[in-house]
């Protein structure tokens, strides 16, 4: 399967051929991009290095050390517990949930809600540091379904001082301090057509679980 960049992104018969291709196109579909707050880049394999601002991951387990995480890195301080509590994070993941909890390689992913589940797309970040949807190139071979056996909730949730986006939180049963990827959700974008329209069906309560 051919990977596309931001143009076959942005076509909403490019998304429809993309998610038939991995069986995941149904007759009601919502089609969303998202960008990775949480991706940092490779630094040298971040699997493990704390490059998360998501402060539930290390939180509990780390003694409340994520207080010290400033704009998604730790003071040296702490970096070491933090990075175990990490590490501990990662290691509890199926490779599916590990897909959707990446910090070092995806920059967003194409989301497909459905009734039945959720379909994703990861998207790489064409070697840009910082997460931009006009860099965004799927990767359909690491396509990643859901189905809402595995889904405990789905929902857009608020993010401090920001009005025009949204968190999209999926919370996957089983997952250790019942913590969601960290996916910022924009309600509309100029290179994304159909964002604005399914993020509306989903803000006024379509899809969500």
């Amino acid at each position: 399967m051919e990977n596309v960049n931001i143009e076959g992104i942005g076509n909403i018969e490019t998304v429809k051929w993309l998610f038939s291709s991995v069986n995941c196109l149904r007759n009601d579909n919502c089609f969303l991009v998202v960008q990775n707050f949480d991706y940092m880049g490779s630094l040298d394999g971040s699997q493990g290095q704390i490059t998360t601002a998501n402060a539930t991951i290390a939180g509990a387990k780390a003694g409340g050390v994520a207080g010290g995480i400033v704009g998604g890195l730790v003071g040296s301080a702490v970096s070491n517990a933090v990075n175990e509590a990490v590490q501990e994070f990662h290691s509890s993941l199926n490779d599916k949930q590990r897909i959707v909890f990446d910090t070092s390689f995806y920059g967003g992913y194409l989301v497909n809600i459905m009734a039945d589940g959720v379909g994703i797309i990861p998207l790489s970040n064409g070697g840009k540091l910082t997460p931009s949807i006009k860099n965004f190139i799927t990767d359909i071979a690491n396509f990643i379904y859901f189905s809402n056996d595995e889904i405990e909730s789905l929902k857009l949730e608020k993010l401090p001082l920001r009005f025009s986006t949204k968190k999209l939180a999926l919370y996957l049963r089983g997952i250790n301090n019942k913590t969601s990827p960290y996916w910022v959700c924009p309600s509309k974008h100029k290179l994304v057509p159909y964002q604005e329209e399914n993020f509306k069906r989903l803000l006024n309560g379509e899809f969500v679980r």
